[in-house]
This record gives structure tokens, C-alpha cells and sequence, in this order.
């Protein structure tokens, strides 16, 4: 493959189109197949058994991919393939047609994402409307390229399917300037809405800008780096000293366990009494406080010590010196919102000194936590080996973007 063989430059020119025709119907097919790969593995939660946040950030990482290809590839996967929910539903692709032509070869990758994205801006439409257009477009794609495509389909296909548009939103109810709505569910996880008035808007705006810097291998969509944007800006500002406090006391967590216990309960067990599992515990305890306790034999507090760090500030110092963000290859996170990371765990006997410590931001830090990722640190620096789906030699890699 790569040279001309004999055969090729024998052939006239005819049957050499012919051959680069039939080679792409074959590519197609074989995106349509691993469309159908990436859809299985999108609705059984395969990233997330093997340590990602997220399907794309697995394909990035395993096909070396940008997460704008990663995130197109599974847009069309669920668009071509129908999905099962978790309560067993299946819910149809919403471009069945176009699917049928893939998987024949007859319609290109460009054209799905045309046909894809011009029928996702029909669903105020009735479904005989929308499976209308779709066979529109799909007719037209045996003549045009994608770029004709979408000009067809928004000036020939939305007249015919959508001549009256969008309607108006006449629900314009007065709202305050400033108002935020929290819901907490049963995990523990929270969600909220909100608006800000002009002046404050530009504050928050101002304030998420350094932390939600986009990154060329970002595995991250914008609304997932502005959320840990949010969440870097509240852990900076928890560390404030001028936090105001509640009655006289900053604000902590506190989760009463036995150490041995914590130490040895498996990793998808969830602590009595909290939405957290044992292995999520023990990421927190990577660096947070720790309060020494004596207990009675009625679990009454006999004793209870004064916190402390579990790495102590001088020892903050000197990682941040060292390291000077993340550690974790390609990340450009700062130190200033990354985490002390234990190599080898706390709950193993790792010590809290400097040669059994890096920092890594919290996304990497829950990646190293959850998954095959194995760090150890040589002359002072960290180096990662991933896991045999990522690289079957698991060849190290380090961190270049925080030179010394």
C-alpha cells in the first residue's frame, strides 16, 4: 500500500476512477460499521468502566483524534443508530434513510453531517415532515456534494417542509436580573439556572477566562470546560482567607469512618450516610483535610483533633515548583488548580513527601483514579504510561508544556 504496483499504473484512466470510486464505497461501509461500533459503546457506558469522563475523551486518546472529529463521529452515531435507554426504551435514529445509504455507500461522511444537522433544526415539525425532508435531501445527495446539499436542502427543502418557520416565543415573562435555581438529586449532583445582570455578568465572564482556556486536544466540549472553569474558581475561592464563615467555622465536609475501614472497603462502595463511593473518598483524601478523631464505644467523640493538611504547605510549595501545573501529558492546567496526587496511595503507605507526589488538574486526577493510567516520577519528573487500549507497547509519556 503507498507504492504503485504493477497493476495500478496499468490501468486506463476510466478504470482507475472506477477503482478510487469503489474503494470509497467501501470506506463508507466501513464507517457506517464503526459508527454502529462507537453507538454501542456510547450507550453502554464503555468509557466510563475504562476511567474517561466521556466517549470522546476515550477516542482521543485511542485513535488520536481531535475532539471536534470525536464528537462529529458520535453525533452521526446516534443519529444513524437506534438507541437503547437505561429502562430498556429504544429510541429510533432519527435518519433511518440516510443510514440505509451509508451503510450501502451511497451517501458520503459530509453529506450525514448535512443531512444530520439540517433535519436536527426540524424537530418543532411533525415526524411525517421531517422523515419528508430526509428524503429530499437523500435523492438530491446522488447529485450533489455537500456544500450544494445544504444549500439545497435550505432553499428547496425548507419551503416545501417548513415554509412558516420557527414559531415565535411570545412567553416573555419579567424576570429579575439576578436569580439562581438549585435542584440537588439523590447522587448528589446539582444543577441550576440562573441569570446575571450586565455588570456582574462581565465579573463572572472575566473570572472563568483563565481556567476554561481551550486547549488544542481538549477532549472537552465548551460547556464541560466552562463547568470546570466554575469549579476551579470555587475551589480557589474556598481557599480565600477573607471567606466569610458559618457560625464561626469555614465551610467543610466531614465523613466519619474508620481509616482501616476506608482503606480496605472496594472501590464501588458507597460510604454510609453519602453519595460517595470509597474510591471517591480516596481521591478527596489526596489532598484535603483530614481531622484526627477518638471515638467512645458508642461512636460518641471522646477527642478531636485539630485539622491538618494531608500535604502540608511547604510541601505545596515544592510541587508547585517542580511541576508547575498538571503533570498529566499535553495539559496546560496551572498549579494553582491542581491537586497533590499520591503515586502510591495513601491507603497503601505511600508517605506525603515530595517523591511520592505530582499535580494533576481534577479531570486528570479522577482519569488516574478511575482508570490504567500508571504514573512514577524519575529525576523529578512524571512520567504516565497508559493503558494497552490507548498504546499496546505503553510506551511513558510526559509533559511538555511546563518547562523548567
Amino acid at each position: 500500500m503507498g507504492e504503485i504496483t504493477s497493476t495500478h499504473w496499468q490501468l486506463d484512466d476510466r478504470e482507475l476512477v472506477a477503482c478510487i470510486s469503489a474503494s470509497e464505497r467501501k470506506l463508507r461501509r466501513d464507517y457506517a460499521e464503526h459508527l454502529a461500533f462507537l453507538a454501542e459503546a456510547d450507550a453502554r457506558g464503555t468509557a466510563y468502566c475504562l476511567g474517561y469522563s466521556n466517549t470522546t475523551a476515550l477516542l482521543m486518546h485511542t485513535l488520536n483524534i481531535t475532539r471536534q472529529e470525536g464528537n462529529q463521529r458520535l453525533a452521526h452515531a446516534a443519529a444513524l443508530n437506534d438507541a437503547k435507554t437505561p429502562t430498556g426504551t429504544v429510541v429510533a435514529a432519527s435518519i433511518p434513510l440516510t443510514a440505509k445509504k451509508l451503510d450501502a455507500g451511497e451517501v458520503s461522511i459530509g453529506q450525514v453531517e448535512v443531512i444530520r444537522r439540517f433535519v436536527a433544526s426540524l424537530t418543532h415539525l411533525q415526524p411525517d415532515k421531517v422523515s419528508l425532508a430526509e428524503e429530499l435531501l437523500i435523492e438530491r445527495a446522488a447529485q450533489d456534494d455537500p456544500n450544494a446539499l445544504a444549500r439545497f436542502g435550505e432553499r428547496v427543502v425548507r419551503d416545501i417542509v417548513d415554509p412558516d418557520g420557527k414559531p415565535p416565543n411570545v412567553d416573555q415573562p419579567h424576570r429579575p436580573e439576578r436569580e439562581l435555581r438549585r435542584h440537588t438529586y439523590s447522587d448528589g449532583h446539582l444543577e441550576f439556572k440562573g441569570r446575571l445582570d450586565a455588570e456582574t455578568a462581565v465579573l463572572f465572564n472575566e473570572l472563568l477566562k483563565p481556567f476554561e482556556k481551550y486547549e488544542a486536544d481538549d477532549p472537552r466540549g465548551y460547556a464541560e470546560r466552562g463547568g470546570d472553569a466554575f469549579a476551579d474558581v470555587l475551589q480557589q475561592a474556598a481557599n480565600c482567607p477573607d471567606l466569610p464563615t458559618h457560625n464561626g467555622l469555614k465551610t467543610e465536609i466531614a465523613v466519619t469512618i474508620s481509616l482501616d475501614a476506608l482503606k480496605t472497603m472496594a472501590a464501588d462502595r458507597v460510604l454510609p450516610e453519602t453519595q460517595l463511593t470509597a474510591a471517591e473518598a480516596r481521591r478527596i483524601c489526596c489532598d484535603a483535610h483530614v481531622l484526627p478523631a477518638v471515638m467512645g464505644g458508642e461512636s460518641k467523640p471522646l477527642d478531636i483533633a485539630a485539622p491538618s493538611y494531608t500535604i502540608p504547605a511547604h510541601i505545596r510549595r515544592a510541587l508547585v515548583l517542580r511541576d508547575r501545573g498538571c503533570t498529566f501529558p499535553t495539559c496546560e492546567r496551572p498549579a494553582s488548580v491542581s491537586h497533590g496526587h499520591h503515586i502510591v496511595e495513601w491507603q497503601h503507605g505511600g508517605p506525603t513527601a515530595v517523591d511520592n507526589l505530582v499535580l494533576l488538574c481534577g479531570r486528570h486526577h479522577r482519569l488516574v483514579h478511575r482508570s490504567d493510567w500508571k504514573v512514577e516520577l524519575k529525576d523529578d519528573v512524571a512520567w504516565f504510561t497508559p493503558p494497552d487500549f490507548v498504546d499496546p507497547e505503553r510506551r511513558r509519556r510526559r509533559n511538555l508544556l511546563h518547562r523548567r
